[in-house]
């Protein structure tokens, strides 16, 4: 059929492998230190809870940031700046939301759009 062209060709030649941003079905991590991902949903349902505290999001972190998945650093870092807008004095000096800002720094170039958004 000319003028048409396959769906190949309109992703520019390339197959779905490989491509930024899809998943690889399935329950596996992105790299060997990230938990699986029905443990990242569990991490991120805790802490995007209504009942959240800025201490029960850093305590999630500092238990198993470490494991994090890039969206959940930033869920983390999100949820301390929303929650804990009025205490930004004791968060200053709270050790770790200067280990959750190393995290997103390392995080960064793994961040989709989105996660970018909630962090800046």
């Amino acid at each position: 059929m000319r003028g048409r062209s396959s769906k190949r060709e309109q992703r520019g030649g390339r197959n779905c492998v490989g491509r930024r941003g899809r998943s690889r079905g399935g329950n596996y991590p992105n790299n060997s230190l990230e938990a699986p991902k029905w443990q990242q949903i569990a991490w991120g349902k805790q802490m995007s809870s209504q009942d959240a505290t800025v201490d029960s999001v850093l305590s999630v972190f500092a238990a198993h940031g470490h494991r994090f998945s890039a969206r959940n650093v930033a869920t983390a870092a999100h949820r301390i700046a929303k929650i804990g807008r009025k205490q930004s004095h004791r968060l200053k000096q709270d050790n770790r939301v200067k280990a959750l800002a190393t995290a997103c720094l390392n995080s960064l170039n793994d961040f989709e759009a989105q996660h970018l958004a909630n962090v800046a």
